[in-house]
């Protein structure tokens, strides 16, 4: 079994949506679409410990990098499902169903 990335701040979670939405983008796309969005350089940083963290990666364009996500996005949320149910339901999928309604 594929060892589990590690966890997501807010505003990379926040930047994986927008990379997900988009397919691919640059800094300055990502920084686009941010609600309250932080600087040019905090998104730089951003992007490069997401691709540190094994989110994402990137190709060079020319003089900018475009990043990806590293995962599909279904998988991902599989991931992330299955993470919730183990550590807060201890691993029963009924018992996350039965909060859930």
């Amino acid at each position: 079994m594929p060892r589990a990335k590690p966890p997501l701040s807010r505003r990379e979670r926040e930047v994986m949506d927008v990379l997900y939405r988009r397919g691919q983008a640059t800094v300055a796309e990502v920084l686009e679409e941010l609600a309250e969005p932080p600087t040019y350089s905090a998104v730089r940083s951003i992007l490069r410990v997401l691709e540190e963290k094994g989110h994402i990666a990137h190709r060079e364009t020319g003089p900018r990098y475009v990043y990806a996500p590293a995962v599909a996005r279904d998988r991902a949320r599989r991931a992330a499902i299955d993470h919730l149910v183990e550590t807060f339901f201890d691993g029963s999928a009924e018992d996350a169903l039965a909060a859930l309604l």
